[in-house]
């Protein structure tokens, strides 16, 4: 359980989210849309050959824990009418799903 500290951010995000589905503050709004698009290009950097190089700590969050919270996060938006900020993070959880799998070992034949 010590992964929840490297986690702290996103959990730190869906929370927001969640202030926002509940009492539409225009802080939550401002936070999304900030970190929304930041997230987006950190995930189509994650793609690019230039990330190959970072190595996943042994200690890093398991990927069932983010799509936990991505998937949280889409169905909140979308329940709060967000759909803009909602289609972005089921593209951030596409793209993280798809960088997972790029970044496993593969089977040796």
């Amino acid at each position: 359980m010590t992964w929840i500290k490297n986690a702290i951010i996103d959990i730190v995000v869906t929370v927001v989210i969640l202030a926002y589905t509940l009492t539409m503050a225009a802080w939550g709004w401002w936070i999304i849309v900030i970190y929304t698009p930041l997230m987006l290009l950190l995930k189509v950097f994650a793609l690019s050959g230039a990330a190959a190089n970072v190595q996943r700590k042994s200690d890093s969050v398991p990927s069932w824990f983010y799509h936990v919270l991505y998937g949280l996060n889409v169905a909140l938006l979308f329940y709060a009418s967000f759909v803009y900020a909602a289609i972005g993070w089921a593209a951030i959880w596409i793209l993280s799903t798809i960088v997972e799998t790029q970044s496993k070992p593969k089977a040796k034949k």
